[in-house]
């Protein structure tokens, strides 16, 4: 399967994380499968949910949780944030 390493932008420990994401995986798993990572890594004190969401960074607008990775959108270097 074909994945986009991403820029993830997480304002709650001011961190950026590259990710690659793959791109037939719908933005719901693909916001919970970042919410795994950055909750795994050390120093990070974020604690995601359900309730996660995806954003475009460039303009502040929330992923569609239902499109494919692709479908949104998302190429190489794509800057999200994930609150």
């Amino acid at each position: 399967m074909k994945k986009y390493l991403v820029d993830v932008y997480l304002p709650a420990d001011g961190r950026h994380y590259d990710v690659y994401l793959p791109t037939g995986k719908q933005i719901g798993e693909a916001t919970q499968l970042l919410v795994k990572i950055v909750e795994s890594q050390p120093g990070s004190g974020y604690k995601g949910g359900a309730n996660s969401v995806l954003l475009y960074a460039n303009n502040g607008e929330p992923l569609d949780r239902n499109l494919t990775v692709y479908d949104a959108g998302i190429r190489n270097s794509t800057k999200l944030i994930l609150i």
